[in-house]
């Protein structure tokens, strides 16, 4: 056989072309009345390859590793949560094991979850009595309450002594002082969300235990924190909050009553707010 004659051999007849498209076409239809349509389309579709998946966006985000041996996530707006962090709720579940103040500072004392464990002296934990009916609650430790071991001292902790001994008529020893942050931020920055979040259980947890009926919160930092909120201290002062069924009232850090003397009159009125909640009356004049 020629070349000339392999090619006609090769082209079908039309007649043949044609009963073969008939024969398909009525195999085609008996399968469609024996198993429906849907059936016949799913057994006569070829198998497709499934489509490489592109890389996520934020798989090309350079990212850093945080002291926490995890992706640091991103700062959060103010009034935004906390990260969720699994060492945070390990320590959410080991403060609330605690029963008592004691075991809850002990707990704090051996905490090593962030990297400030590896700068500071020691732990600030709190100060004043037990079971007391307000609770202060600042920001962070400073230098000098991280060589002490108690918060507000120095100059700062004098105001705030006085704000308690001669305007509320307590004596120190009578109400309960803690921050935020149990250790000192290095050169008194302001902590990080991750910070905040893995030291949050602890806070909250001596707030369950010592019951306050009110809380005064002593700067924006500490205020923005305890109720999530991304207000002004302008817009957070001067009335009454409710945090987790309790009272709280927001005014100034000490810190920034001696940088701004002209603040000390609307901290006082804070502080007539704080006193009227409780029932307490202004100590007398000598």
């Amino acid at each position: 056989m020629n070349d000339e004659s392999r090619s006609s051999a090769s082209v079908p007849e039309p007649r043949a072309e044609l009963a073969a498209l008939a024969h398909a076409l009525a195999s085609h239809l008996r399968r469609r009345e024996l198993g429906g349509p849907e059936r016949v389309e799913r057994a006569a579709a070829p198998p497709r390859a499934a489509p490489a998946l592109a890389a996520p966006p934020s798989a090309a985000r350079p990212t850093g590793a945080s002291l926490f041996g995890e992706l640091a996530p991103v700062a959060p707006p103010a009034g935004e949560s906390l990260p969720d962090l699994p060492l945070a709720r390990e320590n959410q579940a080991r403060a609330a094991a605690c029963t008592s103040l004691g075991e809850l500072r002990a707990l704090v004392a051996s905490c090593v979850a962030c990297g400030l464990s590896k700068t500071r002296t020691q732990t600030v934990f709190s100060d004043g009595r037990e079971h007391a009916r307000v609770m202060f609650i600042g920001e962070a430790p400073g230098e000098s309450e991280d060589l002490q071991g108690v918060p507000f001292v120095g100059a700062a902790g004098q105001l705030l002594t006085d704000i308690i001994e001669k305007g509320m008529g307590l004596a120190r020893s009578e109400v309960y002082i803690a921050n935020v942050l149990k250790c000192r931020p290095p050169g008194n920055r302001d902590p990080e969300p991750e910070e905040k979040a893995l030291c949050t259980p602890y806070l909250d947890r001596q707030i369950e235990l010592l019951a306050p009926e009110l809380i005064i919160a002593l700067g924006l930092h500490a205020a923005r924190h305890l109720l999530r909120t991304p207000l002004s201290m302008g817009r957070l002062r001067g009335r009454v909050h409710i945090w987790k069924g309790r009272k709280v009232v927001a005014t100034y850090h000490p810190a920034y009553l001696l940088r701004t003397p002209s603040a000390k009159k609307d901290c006082w009125q804070d502080i007539q707010l704080a006193m009227r909640e409780l029932g307490l009356a202004p100590p007398a004049k000598h």
